[in-house]
């Protein structure tokens, strides 16, 4: 089995988590959308990341659920993009 590769949407997203502070806001129940510094990332996208393993939610803080990249979604960070964790 291969690793998929990101969409350029996910890709996009990555480079938005990799920039840290990314949340979702447990209030919206409805709503899905993560917010990051710089942009949005919307529930589908958010839902790829986490089901192909480069992000994971972090634990609730104040209302506001962390999206969090990990090593795997690091990986596919476009070079000059990987940072520290």
């Amino acid at each position: 089995m291969t690793t998929p590769k990101p969409t350029k949407a996910q890709a996009a997203a990555l480079t938005l988590l990799a920039k840290g502070g990314a949340y979702r806001s447990s209030r919206a129940f409805a709503d899905s959308t993560v917010h990051a510094d710089g942009g949005r990332i919307t529930g589908p996208t958010a839902n790829a990341l986490v089901r192909n393993k480069w992000a994971v939610w972090g634990p609730e803080v104040s209302l506001r659920k962390p999206l969090l990249l990990t090593d795997a979604g690091r990986a596919h960070l476009p070079a000059g993009r990987n940072t520290e964790k």
